[in-house]
């Protein structure tokens, strides 16, 4: 690999970086996009792995504590993270560090969707729970949130 080469890479990985903070698999992803060889970039982007410039961990974290404020479940925050790469164990650890009442989120998610009041209908409350469902909150969040148990 030339110096141009390598200098290209670690440029185009630190512009990635500066922005937010991206997961490894998603930095490889990209870079294969651009049509770098992954034997060119994998050395350099252990190199900042080992300098702790990227780091799955810090990313799982961020990604996490966003999706949250933006109203999401713990199993759509858990599938997100998978789906960029994000081992299983990290995931779980970066949803532990939010500490969250899931039980308090879906009720905010539901309130804000569909307003206070305790649906009777059963109709209705069916489309309340396919919506909290959908948003990632496991079934005793959603039972809490729609009926109030």
């Amino acid at each position: 690999m030339s110096d141009f080469d390598r200098e290209f890479i670690t440029d185009a990985i630190t512009r990635m970086l500066a922005r937010r903070e991206h997961s490894f698999d998603e930095i490889c992803r990209k870079l294969s996009q651009k049509g770098i060889e992954s034997d060119a970039f994998i050395p350099i982007l252990e190199e900042f792995r080992e300098a702790n410039i990227q780091c799955d961990k810090r990313f799982a974290e961020s990604r996490a504590r966003a999706l949250y404020h933006k109203g999401a479940g713990p199993r759509k925050i858990k599938l997100d993270l998978q789906h960029y790469g994000v081992n299983e164990y990290v995931a779980q650890r970066a949803i532990q560090e939010i500490e969250a009442d899931w039980f308090e989120a879906a009720l905010k998610v539901k309130v804000k969707k569909f307003g206070a009041g305790r649906e009777t209908d059963f109709k209705y409350a069916m489309k309340q729970k396919q919506f909290l469902q959908y948003r990632g909150f496991y079934s005793e969040h959603i039972e809490f949130a729609v009926k109030g148990e």
